[in-house]
């Protein structure tokens, strides 16, 4: 897998003493070069680890051993391993979970190159960090912050998170 440096100036340095434990899914709202853009632009304080475009090219905009802005802010989460302080504050998940953009916006049905990039990505990332392939630690955006739809509704998660595992694509069908 062939990954594109383009580095983001909104991260923070580590991960105040958290590990990767969940992939979260995004949709980009938009191409992946307005993103690269985006990303390299102080003015939005934005960022994901990875962005993967309609033709299966993958950028990178911040080490997975830091904390990249993609999941920061939470409301309502429906997703089970969301962290909470004693006092009930929510931790921020851009401390433990590493995001990964995809281009197109909320009804964007995904290319089948996004599918074999973004599950090869995720096996890679797993693998890495030891995240379990599985539907607590692949997670859509929208079960953190549950105002937005992202990543809509074109995207499969079951069948990302299968691929990943290695299962034919066939085999899904069947």
């Amino acid at each position: 897998m062939n990954i594109v440096n383009k580095p983001s100036p909104n991260f923070y340095g580590g991960r105040k003493g958290h590990k990767p434990e969940a992939i979260v899914i995004h949709i980009m709202q938009g191409t992946l070069y307005g993103t690269d853009s985006w990303f390299q632009s102080l003015i939005s304080k934005a960022s994901a680890h990875y962005g993967v475009g309609k033709a299966g090219q993958v950028h990178q905009y911040v080490n997975e051993r830091d904390t990249a802005y993609h999941a920061g802010r939470v409301n309502a989460p429906t997703w089970s391993l969301i962290k909470q302080t004693e006092s009930g504050l929510y931790i921020s998940p851009d401390f433990y979970t590493i995001g990964i953009e995809h281009e197109g916006d909320f009804n964007t049905n995904w290319t089948d190159e996004m599918y074999q990039t973004s599950s090869d990505l995720i096996r890679v990332i797993s693998k890495r960090w030891g995240i379990p392939i599985d539907r607590k630690h692949v997670i859509g955006h929208h079960e953190i912050y549950s105002l937005k739809k992202c990543p809509g509704s074109g995207v499969d998660i079951n069948k990302l998170i299968a691929m990943a595992n290695g299962q034919l694509i066939d085999e899904l069908t069947v």
